[in-house]
């Protein structure tokens, strides 16, 4: 009786180990297919501080292209780019003393 309950213990821990193998092969497999696919459908092309918390950035979605801007509350979209709209966000003229919400930054933006 006792080399039976021996046996079962260890037949059971070796399920639960082969188990824990397999997930941890699957998760892994799982994870990696998925980063292929997505890697590089979101990417920030370019940003640029308005204040030490606001910050405008050029977001890139798959072919599409998008103003954000954001803040440590929340965030908000400004505009969708077009392909003929080369913005270089680096070149705009910003006075960060006056901007004190995303509102007016707006204007700064021509569409």
């Amino acid at each position: 009786m006792n080399s039976y309950l021996i046996h079962f213990a260890a037949y059971i821990f070796a399920m639960i180990g082969f188990i824990v193998v397999m997930l941890f092969i699957y998760k892994k497999s799982m994870y990696s297919s998925a980063n292929n696919q997505n890697k590089d459908f979101l990417k920030i092309e370019n940003s640029i501080k308005l204040s030490p918390v606001k910050t405008i950035y050029v977001l890139k979605a798959g072919n599409e292209r998008f103003l954000i801007a954001a803040d440590n509350t929340n965030t908000t979209f400004l505009s969708k780019l077009q392909d003929n709209n080369s913005i270089n966000i680096n070149e705009l003229k910003v006075n960060s003393e006056k901007i004190t919400e995303f509102a007016p930054a707006r204007k700064l933006i021509k569409k």
